[in-house]
């Protein structure tokens, strides 16, 4: 049963109805001890539906689209939860902006492995061994019809690396790159983590002390996407989740600017449209600190009789959509001097509390005034660390959906 068909359905019993189809194929090679040991590769491929009659929603997914899924989702529409607020978005236009590119969806696995062989292959000059590593790549194509006349597909596609190196059984080395283009430096990705894992021997203990803080361009990503953009949702603003409730139009940061962009060029999550069909923009959060908006899906937009932001983002045709950033870019003025403890990576900062902005992560390949240090932990709160802004560089790099350069932070408590 083709969408059309569906909706035609799906509208003899229900006031607005959706078709969201996904599927996709990702693929993975790992290496282990230095040798390229397992390929694994995996697929999806489904449909969500969704009704809403009389505002109350029903949801259902299958790997059919057919009568069954259909009567699914309006028979749990009738014993919903009546919302006044529930509905589809309108008919939209799209841009161009999908990144596709075909030599991703027509590499094999030999050609992975070659990859596999040219990251690794820096490790020997610095004398490291790679302990592990993965070359991944994913095609995948999303379409959404609604009710209301949104019709839209597009495909995306996405190549990734990383590589961990040991020295000398002591210090290991941890770096990693993403792409939506096969243009990843392979060769550039293994020679920074055996340069981590060389540099990091003979690290020291540092105690307790404030300090200036470096965070390079993965570890600032790490920490907002883990900590930070759960304030801008919507959702939680008007949930009372978020410090950022009732602050449009304060100055809350330093002189900090942010934008969430689902049609930046280069971009990581940059789409035609979101999870709903609502066309990718661009959303200006943050201008020099001051608190310029919240990020929108539909559900939420009704709420304050406000314009969705295109921000709605589904993990898969089984889940509901939910307010999340696209490409979260973050920028700034202020030059860093990088003298202080420079920080490449973070581990825990999934554990951090993203309500209250509390955080307590461990340093990965941190160096103090260049000499490396033994793990330390950096605690705090966000919104108190992102009014300590020295100054931005100009490495930029999106490794998650955030984009950010290094930024410097004036004393901040570290302890090792």
């Amino acid at each position: 049963m083709d969408a059309e068909k569906a909706l035609k359905i799906l509208t003899k019993s229900a006031d607005e109805a959706e078709i969201f189809f996904s599927k996709g194929i990702s693929n993975d090679v790992e290496i282990k001890k230095g040798r390229i040991e397992t390929f694994k590769g995996s697929s999806h491929f489904g449909y969500g539906v969704r009704a809403i009659k009389d505002k109350k929603m029903g949801f259902a997914f299958s790997n059919k689209l057919d009568e069954k899924v259909l009567q699914r989702a309006i028979d749990t529409a009738k014993i919903g939860e009546r919302d006044k607020f529930l509905s589809l978005p309108e008919k939209q236009k799209y841009s161009r902006i999908g990144i596709y590119d075909k030599r991703i969806a027509e590499l094999e696995v030999e050609d992975a492995m070659e990859f596999a062989e040219v990251l690794v292959s820096p490790c020997s000059s610095y004398s490291v061994i790679p302990t592990t590593g993965v070359i991944s790549w994913s095609v995948s194509e999303v379409g959404i019809w609604n009710s209301n006349g949104v019709a839209a597909s597009d495909k995306a596609t996405t190549c990734a690396c990383h590589l961990n190196a040991v020295a000398e059984s002591e210090s290991s080395g941890f770096y990693y790159e993403v792409s939506r283009a096969l243009d990843l430096d392979f060769a550039g990705v293994g020679r920074e983590a055996a340069r981590l894992a060389r540099d990091s021997l003979n690290a020291a203990e540092i105690g307790v002390l404030t300090t200036s803080l470096i965070l390079k361009p993965h570890a600032v990503a790490e920490l907002l996407e883990n900590v930070l953009i759960h304030s801008f949702s919507a959702d939680n603003v008007q949930r009372r989740r978020s410090i950022l409730a009732g602050k449009v139009g304060e100055k809350i940061f330093s002189d900090l600017n942010i934008i969430d962009d689902g049609t930046f060029k280069h971009g990581l999550s940059t789409s035609k449209f979101d999870g709903e069909g609502v066309k990718s923009q661009r959303t200006e959060l943050l201008k020099k600190g001051i608190l310029k908006g919240y990020l929108y899906d539909t559900y939420a937009a009704n709420k304050e009789n406000a314009k969705s932001t295109g921000s709605a983002e589904r993990d898969s045709y089984a889940s509901l959509p939910y307010i999340d950033s696209s490409n979260f870019i973050v920028s700034g003025k202020g030059r860093i001097d990088e003298e202080g403890l420079v920080v490449h990576g973070l581990i825990g900062a999934h554990t951090s509390n993203p309500v209250s902005g509390d955080f307590s992560v461990e340093t990965r390949n941190a160096f103090l005034n260049g000499k490396p240090v033994k793990k330390a932990i950096i605690s705090g709160n966000i919104f108190d660390v992102l009014n300590k802004i020295e100054g931005f560089g100009k490495d930029y790099k999106q490794v998650s959906s955030v984009r950010a350069p290094t930024i410097q932070f004036k004393d901040v408590k570290v302890v090792s």
